[in-house]
């Protein structure tokens, strides 16, 4: 979770387009998300590249997805990061396109409203077969992941959320008719996803563009913000780690 204590040191790793966009937020709250989520990222990608967290260039893609730049021999690097009331979360890979959603699952939401609205018929039909606790939960759970996928292909709203379809019985996507021949989108058969419980009260979830390759390996791992803190203080070029997996 975010802490004000600790934007000094969130601060020292991000340039100055980061550190002058982050003045520009209205709210204390979204300032602070966008500051750490910045930090984690460069100290993730400093621990899985060797790269100095502060040295990182980034780019905007035509559809708004930052690309690291600059740096060839990083180029392969993918990453992805999301914030949802005070937690904050990034995800990297190695070639291959990701994307990761975190939602507060206590949010005032109407279900069936937005399920209408924005997902596929046999989502909204799976949901309707569920009651309480058990919809609400499936409900975030589709949603994440369908956020997930998006963030991954990188085209923003020109994805359709009514595109695709979610299978939480399986674990995996259906790509609707629509879509079928947009080479971004793939087929359901080119993504991996998974759910995981960052915390309790939220829902976090990943997409992988992982092709024919079998079965990835993910690893999670928890950063407090006191441990993010330390790990901005540690000098150039010294190396961060402290992202040891805390479950897989």
């Amino acid at each position: 979770m975010v802490g004000g204590g600790h934007l000094p040191a969130f601060r020292s790793v991000l340039n100055a387009e980061e550190r002058a966009r982050a003045g520009c937020f209205h709210f204390p709250e979204d300032q602070r998300s966008y500051i750490c989520a910045h930090a984690l990222t460069r100290c993730v990608l400093e621990a899985v590249s060797g790269t100095p967290a502060r040295d990182f260039n980034f780019r905007v893609g035509h559809y708004g997805k930052p690309e690291i730049d600059e740096y060839p021999e990083q180029a392969r690097l993918r990453f992805n990061l999301s914030h949802s009331r005070g937690l904050v979360c990034c995800a990297v890979s190695r070639e291959r396109d990701v994307g990761i959603d975190v939602e507060w699952v206590g949010r005032d939401t109407d279900i069936d409203g937005l399920a209408r609205k924005v997902f596929a018929a046999d989502e909204v039909a799976y949901l309707g077969r569920l009651e309480g606790c058990a919809r609400r939960d499936a409900f975030f759970a589709i949603w994440t992941l369908k956020e997930a996928y998006t963030k991954a292909v990188g085209r923003g709203l020109s994805i359709p959320l009514d595109g695709f379809s979610v299978c939480l019985d399986s674990l995996s996507l259906v790509i609707g008719q629509s879509l079928l021949d947009d080479p971004d989108a793939g087929n359901g058969a080119d993504w991996q996803v998974r759910l995981a419980p960052p915390i309790p009260g939220y829902k976090l979830a990943v997409a992988v563009r992982a092709g024919r390759s079998g079965r990835m390996v993910y690893r999670f791992r928890e950063v407090t913000p006191d441990a993010l803190a330390a790990l901005c203080c540690v000098p150039k070029g010294t190396g961060r780690t402290g992202f040891e997996p805390a479950f897989t």
